[in-house]
């Protein structure tokens, strides 16, 4: 069991999404793993996230959206996450999007994905969490407070 931690790196959370939109919000996020050398075809990575409906869900009047791709471009799970201070329109969720996951599974991850995912819903179910998560103030701290909370589960 890979821990969030050695999947979601520092340098691949941005605390301070510029886009308006969901769509936006996830190209932003997705750009943070080109240049990672778990992406072997960075193309067909961003493909695989950019084709599918990235689903978005409403937590504690946030609105949480999670995108992911499946293909043999990475090596292994690589995830980036960005935060939106105003929040990003979103066609599936009342409440404005805040945080933005999004992750790339080698086709044979798919318990490993499933759990990762789960984990992070789970955890912007926890109102005290997400709270920390929506002030936290460097991608560092970001990262230990999906950690800790990914610990208790």
């Amino acid at each position: 069991m890979t821990p969030i931690s050695e999947i979601l790196l520092p340098g691949q959370v941005n605390l301070a999404l510029a886009a308006r939109d969901q769509a936006g919000g996830v190209d932003e996020v997705l750009s943070k793993l080109n240049g990672d050398p778990r992406v072997q075809d960075w193309n067909a990575l961003m493909r695989s996230v950019t084709e599918r409906n990235a689903p978005a869900l409403s937590c504690n009047g946030c609105g949480v959206c999670i995108a992911h791709g499946r293909t043999n471009a990475v090596s292994s799970l690589v995830m980036a996450a960005g935060r939106s201070a105003k929040g990003l329109v979103s066609p599936e969720v009342r409440d404005k999007v805040r945080l933005v996951f999004v992750a790339g599974i080698p086709s044979a991850f798919d318990s490993e994905y499933l759990r990762i995912v789960g984990a992070i819903a789970r955890l912007c179910r926890d109102k005290s969490l997400l709270d920390k998560l929506l002030t936290a103030q460097d991608p560092g701290d970001f990262i230990k407070l999906l950690s800790v909370g990914e610990a208790k589960l």
